[in-house]
């Protein structure tokens, strides 16, 4: 199975048995999701290597970082 097909699996899975705080639940299933693979510091990266800033630094990142 390659990444890409991975990462459906993954999302289609967490649609399914995830609820994903501070999302509206009537558009729940409608959004894309963006499967994170690591995190370290300020920074968050995908299965396929891309990085993003993590610009919502939510409670757990504040708490406990993403190292």
């Amino acid at each position: 199975m390659n990444t890409s097909n991975k990462n459906q699996a993954l999302l289609a899975r967490s649609l399914y048995a995830v609820w994903h705080p501070c999302t509206q639940m009537k558009a729940h299933e409608k959004l894309p999701l963006l499967p994170i693979a690591r995190g370290e510091g300020v920074w968050l990266e995908d299965f396929e290597g891309k990085r993003y800033l993590d610009g919502v630094s939510s409670w757990w990142v504040n708490l406990f970082g993403h190292n």
